[in-house]
């Protein structure tokens, strides 16, 4: 039986996840408890590490790329405090499989991402080969999962209002200064930010707002296992040919334990990640993607043994946020080779 203040906490993740910067007047309104509340709760969850907020880059305005990187077991330790420690180097995981680690790598061009995958990834003592895959498109991304929290009516009426676009505005400082703050605290206030920015408040909503709208960068609310009802987190690879893509993506997006969806180059072009309750359900949604297309399973799925780094945050053993953060190339013309 789930515990009334952790249903509490869930549904409080869900509407973090469906605008990170939800303010805790509304999340108390659509939970019908007091704006304090909400904010001493989502603190108290913060501080344990159980939930955070990810400000990130679109991958699909990047050059991205998968790679996967094989070590020798006693070089691991100090290779993967040496990849966590890169900037472009946003994600780092331990797997099973045919690799030891899975990198997500950002880099402003190809030039850039081959130095850093050939030469710096390729000399770290104990690395002694690697397989890049660059990703073509984000079907679904990583924003895009919920801890499911809450019901369909409560997600309906909690669904945020659409900005306006002001894409077309070219970036500045004053951007790149912003987004940087975001990256550190994605809930700080809009006065909070317009006092570190040292510009009128009217000016950062501004700002805030194109940011946002333009898509450059996205916020997502990450949840911990403890919290997030999920216990593992798998990466399914397959090759799709072309007349199966949208039957295959129609079928997976069915799945509550999707959470991200990318289309890479390679023979095994699709690259799908899960987050499942407990190990059966792997194979139970394999068995069903393979009836509903038969012939159609999986090249290979790969299990998420350790996650180092998500996206800039560094995390624990258990999958928690020490609140630590390596800050990910964000807007293009932050990016420094």
């Amino acid at each position: 039986m789930i515990d009334v203040y952790e249903q509490l906490d869930r549904h409080l993740a869900h509407l973090v996840q469906m605008d990170p910067r939800i303010s805790w007047a509304r999340a108390g309104r659509l939970l019908d408890i007091s704006p304090t509340t909400a904010a001493h709760r989502w603190q108290r969850l913060a501080d344990e590490g159980l939930v955070w907020v990810t400000t990130f880059p679109n991958l699909d305005r990047h050059l991205t790329a998968i790679v996967e990187v094989d070590c020798r077991t006693e070089s691991l330790p100090s290779a993967i405090a040496t990849l966590c420690a890169h900037s472009m180097v946003v994600s780092v995981h331990e797997t099973t499989g045919r690799r030891d680690l899975v990198l997500t790598i950002v880099a402003p061009d190809l030039p850039t991402l081959s130095d850093l995958v050939i030469d710096w990834i390729g000399s770290i003592p104990g690395v002694y080969n690697s397989r890049s895959a660059v990703v073509t498109a984000v079907v679904i991304g990583t924003e895009s999962w919920r801890v499911n929290g809450l019901n369909l009516t409560e997600a309906e009426r909690a669904q945020p209002h659409q900005t306006r676009e002001l894409w077309a505005l070219p970036n500045d400082e004053l951007d790149q200064q912003l987004v940087t703050l975001l990256a550190k605290d994605g809930r700080a206030s809009a006065s909070d930010l317009a006092r570190q920015l040292d510009v009128p408040t009217s000016t950062l909503h501004r700002h805030l707002q194109k940011v946002l709208a333009s898509r450059q960068i996205l916020m997502r609310c990450d949840v911990a296992p403890g919290l997030g009802n999920w216990t593992m987190e798998c990466t399914w690879m397959a090759t799709v040919a072309f007349n199966h893509k949208v039957r295959v993506l129609e079928l997976l997006k069915q799945h509550p334990s999707l959470r991200s969806c990318l289309w890479v180059t390679g023979s095994d072009n699709l690259r799908v990640n899960f987050r499942v309750p407990h190990h059966g359900s792997i194979a139970k949604i394999e068995a069903e993607t393979a009836k509903a297309i038969p012939g159609l399973a999986p090249t290979e799925t790969i299990v998420h043994l350790r996650s180092h780094k998500s996206m800039g945050w560094m995390l624990d053993r258990a999958g928690r946020c020490t609140g630590n953060l390596v800050c990910p190339p964000l807007l293009k013309e932050s990016v420094e080779a």
